[in-house]
């Protein structure tokens, strides 16, 4: 499996869009100098918790998670977060460092149908 990125810092699902298929998670700048945020966009399936000591992501071909739903052909890959204890599909994965808090708006916002 190929590491895509990671960070030794505490993350949380922000905010997902169920009709945008769009999966965003957050570490806030109140434990490390910059604030992060990671986008995974067309997002088909996604198992895990809302909240995470650290993230790691890797992605391979070679990976099916156990009991995973059939996608049908969808365009995407299975990411992989913290070794295997949480799994996503999607077709992109994106990260952004910043000086923002809570309440300044992403980089990849706004986000459809926050307001």
């Amino acid at each position: 499996m190929e590491l895509v990125a990671g960070w030794d810092r505490p993350f949380r699902v922000w905010h997902y869009s169920v009709s945008y298929r769009q999966l965003l998670m957050r570490s806030l700048a109140d434990v490390a100098p910059k604030r992060v945020d990671v986008l995974f966009s067309n997002v088909r399936f996604f198992h895990g918790p809302t909240d995470f000591d650290r993230l790691e992501i890797h992605t391979g071909a070679d990976f099916t998670p156990p009991g995973a739903p059939e996608i049908g052909g969808a365009p995407g890959r299975w990411f992989v977060l913290n070794a295997e204890s949480c799994y996503l599909y999607g077709t992109h994965c994106q990260w952004h460092e910043d000086d923002g808090n809570a309440m300044t708006p992403s980089r990849f916002g706004p986000l459809k149908r926050t307001d």
